[in-house]
């Protein structure tokens, strides 16, 4: 019952703090606004490349790069949203310390922030798709739902999400100097070689090595395929030859093996911040 508190509490904080305290039709606006218009930034660029060379930009790269971004979000918003509610409590409002020598639970307080990011992140998400379905004819002729996957592949995503988050915020807790910078640095990567915004197949051969071993590349293949379907052959990569089971099956491998290592390392790392007095450490921002 105290952890269910310490989750609910932290949950409500982490919403008000996300919100920056504002009125919660405000906040809408803000969730609506902020991911679309990235989408819509996305949407130009498609037609601005198929307007310089005609016939050469497949009418589907729109909803296959619309729908990825959409998905992708959520992989800001929670796994590297999850570290920065670490250094934010350190660094901010230094009061990192103080919630970890209270009655609650330190992890379920973690859990419960990262909780207000999984929904701020999956409302945006809708509200994007369904956006991006009214205004553009290439999306409504591809979107073929399959609520079945998109149900498993969303589970498997938030847990893939959260350890994600966990490892991160473990390795924060032990950096002084503004951990933010490995969160963007990881972003940065992650973004790259998920084939978010391009098929995977035109990256170096080293490089898409690399990118079917991240469990995000894996996530962002089976939301797509939950979403569009089949992809047509010039926007087909690397796991474009493995049935959907074999990409979930895979995904959920990845992720029961990622939750044990997070908590590993989150245990670890939380130990060790607390030994070392890095838990009131800031860097004075």
């Amino acid at each position: 019952m105290n952890r269910w508190r310490t989750l609910m509490l932290a949950f409500w904080l982490g919403w008000q703090l996300e919100t920056n305290w504002a009125r919660p039709w405000v906040f809408v606006v803000y969730v609506f606004v902020k991911p679309i218009c990235a989408s819509l930034v996305l949407a130009c660029m498609f037609y601005a490349a198929r307007a310089a060379v005609p016939g050469r930009v497949p009418a589907e790269f729109l909803p296959f790069v619309y729908v990825s971004n959409a998905v992708y979000s959520l992989v800001g918003l929670v796994m590297f949203g999850l570290s920065y509610a670490v250094i934010r409590d350190r660094e901010h409002y230094r009061m990192l310390k103080y919630v970890y020598i209270s009655p609650g639970d330190f992890r379920f307080y973690v859990a419960g922030r990262g909780l207000a990011r999984v929904v701020e992140g999956a409302v945006g998400a809708l509200a994007n798709v369904t956006v991006g379905l009214v205004l553009f004819a290439e999306l409504r002729q591809e979107v073929t739902v399959q609520p079945g996957w998109l149900t498993l592949f969303g589970l498997l995503g938030i847990g893939v999400l959260w350890a994600g988050g966990q490892i991160l915020a473990g390795i924060c807790l032990n950096l002084s100097r503004q951990g933010m910078f490995l969160s963007e640095g990881v972003a940065g990567v992650v973004y790259l070689l998920s084939g978010v915004l391009y098929p995977l197949s035109i990256l170096p051969g080293w490089l898409q090595g690399l990118a079917v071993v991240l469990p995000t590349t894996w996530w962002v293949e089976g939301m797509r395929r939950a979403l569009l379907g089949p992809l047509p052959e010039a926007l087909q990569g690397p796991l474009s030859h493995y049935s959907t089971a074999a990409v979930a099956g895979y995904l959920a491998l990845t992720t029961l093996l990622l939750l044990a290592g997070a908590d590993w390392v989150w245990r670890y790392g939380v130990r060790r911040a607390w030994q070392r007095g890095l838990l009131e450490e800031n860097a004075g921002v």
